[in-house]
């Protein structure tokens, strides 16, 4: 499990490299909210953490499957708008669909995770949607 979330961990760090240089070629600032994704990041990482290995991948898929949702959009909205955005979209969503699979193939469907799930989800949509605020 370790090698699998270090390998999660080493393409999110990716991601983040592609988006900067985007985001720097382009003079495009950051988001005023990316410290709160990462302090929600490892705050919701300890507490699944703490719930077990189930959990983890819950909240892993809860994750992925609303962060693939908003990229999906992204792509359709970028291909009619910015033909080199939608390419740095693209280039990240094999991953976050590889993510997405892991915490789907070893997670759980029992609904004593259905909260974890639930909270995760909506935690997820609401930081996409206050990123695209501030």
């Amino acid at each position: 499990m370790v090698v699998q979330l270090d390998e999660m961990l080493e393409h999110e760090k990716e991601h983040f490299d592609t988006f900067n240089y985007w985001l720097v070629s382009n003079q495009v600032r950051h988001c005023h909210a990316l410290w709160l994704w990462s302090l929600g990041g490892y705050v919701l990482g300890f507490i699944t953490a703490l719930l077990g290995r189930k959990a983890i991948w819950v909240c892993t898929e809860a994750v992925e499957s609303t962060v693939l949702h908003h990229l999906e959009w992204q792509l359709n909205f970028l291909a009619q708008h910015d033909l080199n955005a939608h390419k740095a979209v693209l280039s990240i969503k094999a991953d976050e669909e590889q993510h997405h699979d892991l915490g789907s193939l070893n997670g759980s469907s029992a609904m004593i995770y259905f909260p974890i799930k639930f909270i995760v989800k909506y935690s997820t949509k609401f930081a996409i949607w206050l990123s695209t605020k501030l």
